[in-house]
């Protein structure tokens, strides 16, 4: 009976140490690696390129939508961005006036045919002249730029001094109580510009018949249209006009007038309301217009 205890006590013990042995030999469980705190920061996505500055001169045609305007350059339009810390340098500036601006090209993404317009920097070309009548362009002839030129007011003819004003490829002398837009092509009176005269000037191939149908229906909106003859016109300033049309009523008289003058055919359209100042305004538009010349 002893012996048989002992053989069992034997085999626990021998049964024990397997295990114990078993257990040393295993492989520890794998544990995940520590998670890396530290952020991957993305690379930058690709910027759009720009060009470098580039400057110019147009005129300012106006707002497309509340972050683009238009800018005429050299009588194409184009369309600038405009960002929010630039809006204040338009706020002087009014449509039409002449400017100079800096602006880039920047590339849209996605997109290999088409470039932004982004402005930079803009301002208003101011006058040289102080009185205005030689706004929106410098004079570039050779004529002189003061002068006298005949005007026959009540009967009287007598001499006045005048300013030479410059055109868009002519230029014309100017009467000190006028102004000269080059921009706008106007002549109009200081004291009151409703008295106005629109400076057009013709293609070489211009067709006088269809700007008689023109005239017609503009002057019919004032009054029944008039058109003198050559014969009513040959002892006046206007007596070598191609055409002379004229209408009429209670507050103004509307002229449509073609001359050539210097090579070149022009078209004028007046409008002189009733009052004080209309007394010397034609006589001073008639002697301008005479004294246009081909630049």
């Amino acid at each position: 009976m002893r012996n048989t205890m002992n053989i069992s006590a034997s085999l626990l013990v021998l049964v024990m140490g397997f295990s114990l042995v078993a257990c040393g030999n295993s492989s520890p469980t794998a544990q995940p690696p520590a998670n890396n705190t530290e952020e991957q920061t993305p690379a930058p996505g690709k910027q759009p390129e720009e060009s470098a500055v580039i400057e110019a001169e147009g005129i300012l045609t106006g707002w497309a939508d509340p972050h683009t305007v238009e800018i005429r350059v050299k009588e194409e339009p184009m369309s600038f961005q405009v960002g929010e810390d630039l809006q204040k340098s338009l706020d002087d500036i009014d449509d039409e006036d002449s400017v100079q601006f800096k602006y880039v090209e920047k590339a849209i993404e996605g997109d290999t045919t088409t470039k932004q317009l982004v402005l930079t920097e803009i301002a208003k070309v101011e006058s040289n002249d102080g009185n205005g009548t030689n706004a929106g362009g410098n004079v570039t002839t050779d004529r002189a730029k003061t002068s006298e030129l005949e005007v026959a007011v009540e009967g009287m003819t007598e001499k006045r001094p005048v300013t030479l004003a410059q055109g868009k490829g002519y230029s014309l002398y100017v009467f000190e109580p006028m102004v000269y837009d080059a921009d706008d092509h106007e002549l109009t009176m200081k004291i009151d510009p409703d008295y106005e005269v629109e400076i057009e000037k013709l293609p070489s191939d211009y067709n006088l018949k269809e700007l008689k149908v023109d005239a017609k229906k503009e002057l019919s909106e004032t009054g029944a249209v008039k058109q003198l003859s050559e014969e009513k016109l040959s002892n006046g300033p206007m007596k070598e006009a191609k055409l002379f049309m004229m209408s009429q009523n209670n507050t103004k008289t509307e002229y449509f007038i073609v001359k050539e003058l210097d090579g070149n055919g022009f078209a004028f359209h007046i409008h002189a309301p009733v009052g004080e100042p209309s007394e010397g305004f034609l006589p001073m538009v008639y002697a301008s217009i005479n004294s246009i010349m081909n630049e």
